[in-house]
């Protein structure tokens, strides 16, 4: 094969209906776009994908390399000719790669014009309400633009999607269990068919929007990040490489899981002994047999003079997902909020982390999702954490000194695994034990930490899985 052939092979791969596939592809596409020895044959490749792209949200996960590697005006405009249908999305994902403005296009060509007033819609609407194959808030957003303008955004939508299915010849998503091996009772996310029609026809619904409804272009640009297929910071966020440490923790036996507080205090006291560092937040998998799976997630807290409720503890730190996340430093780093010990006294323990993930999430992020990942609170002396993803590498610093680490890698993966298992990848977030014991001492407490320990077991390797869920403390 010829460099240009391989470089085809390797952008097609955006057609993958895995999440995680696309987004190792996108990652490899953006080393590949950085290398001066290969940039410009995998940016022609990129361009001609693009090109043939029949659908709006299939341009946007091959612009997605272009936020992660250097900023190439040129490469921009190229890519801004060869889209064959520009959407509000497409240009924000544009202006973020470039640092400039968004642009207004001419967006006539994409959109199918006013809804003919008498078309039965019922069979798309009510695909397109369910759920099942696009997240509600799409819904959620255009309801509430219809609300405040008095508009047909739903009807609109349907509309958009009925025009495009009939146009691709597209109503199915064809056989996802294909990859599930073995186990077909298993589930798994997937953005296939009427998950890209659905996508492109609310990006149409916004151009029409825009165009025949006048509605501002800044409303388009907003609504439209509903629909980019990641937090865009998060596209450097790619897969790890195992650490060296892993198959320890993942290969422990169901024996060991029988006492769940020996087994939490093994792996902590192994993973810190590995680091060299103390752990904020860790999720994993600790036992995988064909009838015993255990999963552990341990959080650091600060022991502020009252017992530690690791129940509430637990609650707080889920109640925290999609209310309260680091800020972004553009697309370079994530830096965490500060707490005071006044904050820790009110809670009766000082929360020592933070979730990477916010309200507005893409499908790029499933396997995120899935495993939510955390990073540790800036205090009074630790201050201005920030998480920087590299390729590989995630360190962590406070005011430009490293103080530890996060780690997040797959572990025995697979686009499926059963139904109320997190997603088969593993996370780690720690910190240098002088750093660690700082923040206590800022909040005004010791280190301790919470475990909860999940097994799902069943009677016979094909059957069904039942689960417990176990919780404690641990000293710091």
């Amino acid at each position: 094969m010829t460099p240009r052939q391989v470089a085809d092979v390797g952008v097609a791969r955006l057609a993958l209906p895995v999440p995680m596939a696309k987004l190792v592809t996108i990652q490899a596409i953006a080393s590949a776009l950085s290398d001066e020895a290969t940039s410009e044959i995998y940016a022609e490749a990129l361009i001609e994908w693009i090109s043939t792209r029949e659908l709006e949200s299939q341009c946007l996960e091959a612009l997605c390399p272009l936020l992660i590697t250097e900023s190439r005006p040129a490469l921009f405009e190229r890519v801004r000719t060869a889209i064959p249908h520009p959407s509000p999305a497409s240009e924000l994902l544009i202006s973020i790669a470039s640092n400039g403005p968004a642009e207004v296009s001419a967006w006539a060509g994409s959109h199918s014009g006013p809804v003919p007033k008498h078309l039965n819609l019922a069979k798309e609407e009510k695909a397109l309400h369910a759920g099942s194959f696009i997240p509600l808030i799409f819904k959620e957003k255009l309801a509430e633009l219809q609300e405040q303008s008095g508009y047909s955004f739903l009807r609109q939508w349907a509309f958009e999607y009925k025009t495009l299915s009939d146009q691709t010849g597209s109503r199915s998503d064809g056989h996802l269990d294909y990859f599930f091996e073995s186990e077909r009772s298993n589930t798994g996310q997937f953005v296939a068919v009427r998950g890209h029609l659905a996508r492109s026809a609310y990006l149409r619904t916004l151009t029409y929007a825009t165009e025949d409804w006048k509605m501002p272009n800044g409303h388009a640009f907003r609504y439209a990040s509903v629909a980019l297929p990641a937090d865009p910071i998060f596209l450097r966020v790619a897969p790890q490489s195992v650490p060296a440490w892993a198959p320890f923790i993942h290969e422990r036996s169901s024996i060991e899981a029988s006492d769940p507080r020996t087994l939490a205090r093994t792996v902590v006291e192994h993973i810190e002994q590995a680091e060299q560092a103390k752990i904020v937040h860790c999720s994993l998998a600790v036992v995988n047999e064909p009838r015993c799976h255990v999963e552990l997630e341990v959080f650091a807290v600060v022991h502020t003079g009252h017992a530690v409720d690791a129940r509430k503890a637990f609650g707080f730190y889920r109640h925290l997902l999609g209310k309260d996340t680091p800020f972004r430093h553009g697309l370079r780093a994530f830096v965490s909020r500060p707490i005071d010990s006044e904050t820790a006294q009110m809670l009766g323990f000082g929360p020592l982390a933070v979730p990477l993930i916010g309200s507005n999430v893409g499908y790029l992020q499933t396997d995120l999702l899935s495993r939510p990942p955390y990073m540790p609170v800036s205090t009074t002396r630790v201050r201005k954490v920030a998480l920087m993803p590299q390729e590989d590498h995630a360190p962590l610093l406070s005011e430009g000194r490293e103080i530890g680490g996060w780690n997040w890698w797959r572990w025995n993966w697979n686009p499926g695994h059963p139904v109320e298992w997190p997603t088969p990848t593993a996370c780690c977030t720690y910190v240098k034990e002088a750093d660690a014991t700082q923040m206590a001492n800022d909040l005004n407490g010791r280190l301790e930490y919470v475990w909860m320990l999940t097994t799902w077991q069943r009677d016979s390797d094909y059957g069904d899985w039942t689960s417990t869920e176990q919780i404690g403390n641990l000293e710091g």
